[in-house]
C-alpha cells in the first residue's frame, strides 16, 4: 500500500495479525487522556466486550508526512512482539483518518520514579530490574529488532505491586532488521538516532562519514550499559557533558567516562565489569543484550547494602529532567503563541 496515500500501509509485513477491522466505537469505552504528543492522543479505554482496561495510542494521519514509513514499521513492530518485559499491543483499527494502537495499560509508572518513590535501594534490585530489561531487548533482538531509544523514560511497571515487572516500552525509532550481522559498507543502519547522553560512539560515526554504517544490536547493547550505569548510580556516565551536546559527542566518541564518584565505592566490581563490556567501544569485545544475561553478576546474588548515595542522585535527576520537561513546554506555548500573532498579523495585512 502506497505510504503517501496511507501512512499506516497497512502495517507492513505483520500489520494483519492484530488489525481488526470491525468499529473501535463499538467495541471500546473512552475514558480519560493519559498523554498528548506531536501526532494525537493517549487515552484510557475499556472493552465493552469484558470490561478490561488498555491504552489507545490515535494517530492522525493527516499530521504524518507523506511517504514517511515510521507508523507503518512500528505497527509492523508492535504485530511482532509478545514478552512479559515488552509492552505489547492488543489490536490495532485502521480508519481512514486515524489509526488506533489499542496497548497493554501499565501502572506503575518508570522504573527509576518508582525507585525514588520507595525510598529504599540496593545492588541486588538494581541486578533483578536488569535482568527484566536485558530479557524484553534479547527477545527483540531475537526477532530482529534493535531498539534504539533506551533510556530510563522507557523502562515502565505493569503495575504499583510490589512484584511487578519491568517492560521495555516506545518502539517509535525502532527498526526490523534484514541482515543484523551486517558489518560491511550495506550494513544495518546508517541513522542517526536515540538519546544523546545513550547513543553509541558508531552511530556517531555516522554524522561525520556518509558511507558509516553501525550494527544496531551492538548499538543497543551500549546504550544499556549506559542505563546499568545510571540504574546503579543515579547519574549518566557522561554527566559532566550534559548541558553541551557537541561535547558530549567528543567524550562518548573518546570513551571518557569513568567510575570516579564516590558512589561506586559502594558498588561490585562484577557489576563495574559487566557495565564495562556492555559499554566496550570495541565492537568484537562488546556484549549483546543476550550474552549480559550469561554474566556472573546478572546470574548470581548482588549485595543487598542500601546504596543512599545512589538515591540521592537518582532523585536529583528525576529533579532535572521534570526542570527541563517543564521549560521545554513552556517554551513550546511560547513558539506557538509567537506563531498565531505571526498569522493573524499577516491576516490583517
Amino acid at each position: 500500500m502506497s505510504l503517501a496515500k496511507d501512512p499506516a500501509g497497512g502495517g507492513g509485513e505483520c500489520g494483519y495479525l492484530k488489525l481488526n477491522s470491525g468499529s473501535f466505537r463499538d467495541q471500546y469505552k473512552v475514558g480519560s487522556l493519559l498523554g498528548e504528543g506531536a501526532f494525537g492522543q493517549v487515552r484510557l479505554v475499556t472493552s465493552k466486550v469484558n470490561g478490561t482496561k488498555a491504552a489507545v495510542k490515535i494517530i492522525e494521519k493527516a499530521k504524518i508526512d507523506p511517504g514517511d514509513h515510521a507508523l507503518r514499521t512500528e505497527i509492523d513492530i508492535l504485530c511482532r512482539v509478545d514478552h512479559e518485559n515488552c509492552v505489547c499491543l492488543h489490536e490495532w483499527f485502521d480508519e481512514p483518518k486515524r489509526v488506533l494502537l489499542v496497548m497493554e495499560f501499565v501502572t506503575g509508572g518508570t522504573l527509576f520514579d518508582r525507585i525514588v518513590n520507595h525510598g529504599k535501594f540496593n545492588e541486588e534490585a538494581g541486578r533483578k530490574a536488569f535482568v527484566e530489561l536485558a530479557s524484553g531487548l534479547a527477545y527483540l533482538h531475537e526477532l530482529k529488532i534493535a531498539h534504539r531509544d533506551l533510556k530510563p523514560e522507557n523502562f515502565m511497571l505493569s503495575s504499583t505491586a510490589p512484584d511487578a515487572c519491568v517492560k521495555l516500552t516506545d518502539y517509535g525509532l525502532s527498526k526490523i532488521l534484514v541482515d543484523p550481522k551486517a558489518t560491511s559498507s550495506s550494513g544495518v543502519d546508517q541513522t542517526v538516532c536515540g538519546t544523546p547522553s545513550y547513543v553509541a560512539p558508531e552511530i556517531l560515526t555516522c554524522l561525520d562519514l556518509d558511507e558509516a554504517t553501525y550494527n544496531g544490536i551492538l548499538a543497543d547493547g551500549w546504550s544499556l550499559g549506559c542505563n546499568l550505569f545510571i540504574l546503579l548510580s543515579g547519574y549518566p556516565p557522561f554527566w559532566k557533558f550534559d548541558d553541551n551536546q557537541a561535547e558530549l559527542f567528543r567524550a562518548i566518541k573518546r570513551n571518557d567516562w569513568s567510575f570516579d564518584q564516590p558512589v561506586w565505592r559502594e558498588i561490585s566490581e562484577d557489576a563495574k565489569d559487566l557495565i564495562r563490556e556492555l559499554m566496550e567501544p570495541d565492537l568484537k569485545k562488546r556484549l549483546t543484550a543476550k550474552d549480559a544475561l550469561s554474566h556472573k553478576w546478572v546470574t548470581g546474588k548482588a549485595p543487598e547494602k542500601e546504596l543512599t548515595g545512589t538515591m540521592e542522585n537518582m532523585r536529583k535527576l528525576l529533579m532535572k529532567q521534570r526542570f527541563k520537561r517543564a521549560v521545554n513546554a513552556t517554551v513550546a506555548q511560547q513558539r506557538f503563541a509567537n506563531t498565531l500573532t505571526t498569522v493573524k498579523s499577516g491576516k490583517a495585512l
